[in-house]
């Protein structure tokens, strides 16, 4: 099996070191693996590092970019140099598993599934009243997809940790900010399986701080809308809403019930997502791009 794993990196000297670590631990990777790391207009030691850990480990290499493009076309510039047969794209804050990878080659080894994603676990769950309540976000997200994985009928991925096959995708445009939710729906329109591997978890932090919530749901949603201004699709939430009420709804049950205080959290998240939806709609309709976003401090 022929795998490339890439990493688009921006000023991740704190945690790229770390992720490369876990990635060339993953159990089961083929021989021929390549651990590709774009980084895009680093002004810190990511490219130092990376260059160090490359020169004690031939399969990691390097792309660098000394003016950051977004993270679109830093996939395309990987998908260039790809010549194996499945791309993992992992997110360069978060942690992996050491079984993670594998799930994955696992789950799309059926030649019917194209796209196959990863399962989030919040790791500051408990930094702040906004960090607990982003959480509930990931934990219904996470419960719904289980579901929706297991009666075959998922329509997206999360785009921290996936996989798809490289003939399914030559490039993406670049106005796409979501690339996740893109290559889900592409394969989906074209008769291709989307799944998530059970057991391939990723480690992330949500944003702890009312902007830094606001200015990355603005983002998500604004590149949700333009997805389904393009495609016809909601490849997120809003798609689940529409597709697989029941379902979102018992997801909804489940964190009610398993975390009571949600109700009231859910509360304040709604409030947000309001303003967050009216943003991202005036965005779209006065053209303003999110190709190249701020970073997310409080994700860090």
């Amino acid at each position: 099996m022929n795998l490339t794993i890439g990493v688009c990196a921006y000023n991740e000297e704190r945690n790229i070191r770390a992720l490369l670590g876990d990635i060339l631990n993953q159990k089961g990777l083929p021989q021929n693996v390549r651990a590709i790391v774009m980084a895009s207009g680093c002004t810190d030691n990511t490219v130092g590092i990376v260059r160090e850990i490359m020169s004690g480990d031939r399969r990691v290499e390097l792309i660098e970019e000394k003016t950051r493009t977004g993270k679109t076309n830093a996939i395309n510039l990987i998908l260039a140099t790809c010549h194996a047969g499945l791309l993992v794209l992992v997110s360069a804050d978060i942690r992996l598993p050491q079984d993670s990878v594998s799930e994955i080659l696992h789950a799309i080894s059926h030649e019917s599934i194209a796209v196959v994603g990863g399962l989030p676990v919040v790791e500051n769950s408990e930094s702040g009243a906004v960090a607990k309540s982003a959480t509930i976000i990931w934990r219904v997200m996470r419960q719904a997809m289980t579901e929706l994985g297991s009666r075959g009928e998922l329509s997206f991925v999360m785009g921290e940790l996936y996989c798809f096959r490289t003939n399914l995708v030559e490039r993406i445009p670049l106005e796409v900010v979501n690339d996740d939710a893109y290559i889900a729906t592409f394969a989906r329109n074209r008769g291709f399986k989307v799944t998530h591997a059970a057991k391939a978890n990723f480690v992330l932090k949500v944003p702890s701080s009312v902007p830094d919530y606001v200015a990355q749901r603005r983002r998500v949603t604004f590149g949700h809308l333009l997805i389904k201004d393009q495609m016809g699709r909601f490849a997120n939430i809003e798609g689940m809403a529409l597709d697989h009420t029941l379902i979102l709804a018992r997801a909804m049950i489940h964190e009610a019930a398993s975390h009571p205080q949600s109700i009231l959290r859910a509360l304040f998240l709604l409030e947000l997502e309001v303003a967050v939806r009216l943003l991202a709609w005036l965005d779209l309709r006065t053209g303003r791009q999110h190709a190249i976003w701020n970073r997310i401090t409080t994700t860090k």
